[in-house]
């Protein structure tokens, strides 16, 4: 097909409500890509979720030694003092020394107990953060898939459908394509033999009609008859006239 015989590339453009095309093609491998994205993603969870559930469990476990040391300590605390105000009594300056001491030490065990019991709490809320967090991370990438997989099928749905409607307007004797494919559309050397079976099939239609031309032109230099007419069938010629007229439509379809 020439340049100026070409027509000039399809405007139409994508929009949000054609992408579905061909919706039990373009839903069944979506549908397989979302599948697969759950099972990949339900397996990622359970291996996330075990090894929070590993970490969270050893940091209980370790705020729990940490109590038990602290107990331990304030025990030991509680009896030096005890044997100190019994061997020292009559050193009041060095039992209120020691009290004093063991009083901040007393206060800084407390501090660091309750510090233990935040940090539990603490590790508590960062698993149901992180458990939220997977739950939601993981539903958007679903989501995601999912509407790639519409979209990126489209690529294909959409040259399948028009190659439909194509096919049958040249089962109609339409061999003129006017249409192209889209920028990111999928099946490109398909179409294009499509289009160079098309070309064929009208460079075959032109021989024709030129076959056709060359019939009408010897016709209509038919010699005359004695009795002053042509010597050949009006009504061939005619029906010739037609056929060529036929032929030539279906050019310029």
């Amino acid at each position: 097909m020439s340049e100026a015989a070409r027509p000039g590339p399809n405007r139409h453009q994508r929009s949000a409500k054609n992408y579905l095309l061909d919706r039990h093609f373009q839903l069944k491998y979506t549908g397989f890509l979302v599948g697969v994205a759950v099972l990949l993603s339900l397996v990622l969870g359970v291996v996330l979720f075990r090894t929070s559930s590993e970490v969270i469990e050893q940091g209980k476990t370790t705020v729990e030694r940490g109590k038990q040391v602290i107990s331990q300590s304030r025990k030991v605390s509680q009896v030096v003092a005890m044997n100190i105000a019994k061997e020292y009594k009559d050193d009041p300056e060095l039992a209120k020394t020691f009290g004093e001491a063991a009083a901040k030490d007393d206060a800084k065990l407390q501090e660091e107990q309750a510090q233990l019991e935040r940090d539990a709490v603490f590790l508590a809320s960062q698993q149901r953060a992180l458990l939220a967090g997977l739950v939601v991370g993981l539903g958007v990438l679903v989501i995601a898939i999912g509407l790639l997989g519409i979209v990126f099928t489209h690529k294909v749905a959409g040259p399948i459908f028009k190659m439909k409607r194509l096919l049958r307007e040249v089962g109609c004797g339409k061999l003129l394509i006017r249409e192209r494919l889209r920028k990111g559309d999928e099946l490109k050397d398909f179409f294009e033999t499509f289009e160079r079976m098309v070309e064929d099939l009208r460079g075959r239609q032109m021989a024709e009609i030129a076959k056709v031309d060359q019939i009408l032109e010897k016709l209509s230099a038919a010699p005359m008859s004695q009795r002053g007419m042509k010597e050949f069938d009006e009504e061939g010629v005619s029906l010739l006239k037609q056929l060529r007229h036929e032929m030539q439509d279906q050019l310029d379809a």
